[in-house]
């Protein structure tokens, strides 16, 4: 747990006492593809961090469409809102892969985080960076039409999860259409379309393997500055 553990972002900074006071804390849950690890609404008590595999987060409008606020891999964590405030979830979390997860209640972490402010400011500043990408990801739904939110969302997780290439492009797993679609507030014929369009125009080079595409992130970012 400990070697996982280290490579977690919210606890890289750690010494090696501390890693294992997190790790003493934490029970390692391995939880299939498919199934919902945190409800919306339900009570929450404790947050869950992201040892191997990907889960979404996911909320529902009230015409029961799901709408996909983010998608989460190895190194994320979540269910820290219920665990800070003691609300109810505010989001439901459902696994993309099998995953392994740290399970971390909140009755062992809140000692912890009096004791190591250290840890509470890299979770605060975390929190701080999701809600800022919320409000920019609302801000072009409102603002901009589908090619444009599109353009958008793949500069920023190329930025995000992208390497870079000599070439100035950079290589990268796009999520499906359909998770595209459901994060974006649109159609997957839609979404297909544009991708399309962004392929026959070479922006986007198909790669090895599901999903794996080589984007010129400058061209992109050229048509979002034109808009």
């Amino acid at each position: 747990m400990i070697e996982l553990l280290r490579k977690v972002p919210l606890f890289s900074e750690l010494n090696e006492g501390e890693l294992a006071s997190i790790a003493k804390l934490a029970s390692s849950i391995d939880v299939q593809k498919k199934n919902i690890v945190v409800q919306e609404f339900a009570p929450g008590d404790s947050m869950y961090v992201i040892l191997s595999g990907e889960v979404k987060i996911s909320t529902y409008s009230v015409d029961g469409r799901e709408v996909v606020l983010a998608l989460l891999g190895k190194g994320s964590f979540f269910g820290e809102m219920s665990l800070l405030d003691e609300q109810p979830r505010s989001a439901t979390v459902t696994t993309m892969t099998d995953a392994k997860l740290a399970h971390i209640r909140r009755r062992d972490l809140v000692p912890l985080l009096m004791e190591r402010p250290a840890i509470t400011l890299k979770l605060l500043s975390e929190i701080t960076s999701r809600l800022r990408r919320t409000s920019r990801v609302l801000e072009r739904i409102s603002s901009m039409d589908v090619p444009h939110r599109l353009y958008a969302y793949i500069v920023d997780h190329c930025h995000r999860f992208g390497q870079p290439k000599s070439d100035g492009r950079y290589s990268t797993v796009l999520p499906t259409h359909q998770l595209l679609a459901d994060q974006l507030s649109t159609s997957r014929e839609t979404i297909s379309r544009a991708i399309s369009t962004l392929k026959k125009e070479g922006i986007l080079l198909q790669g090895d393997g599901r999903g794996k595409m080589s984007v010129d992130v400058d061209a992109l970012e050229e048509r979002i500055d034109d808009f």
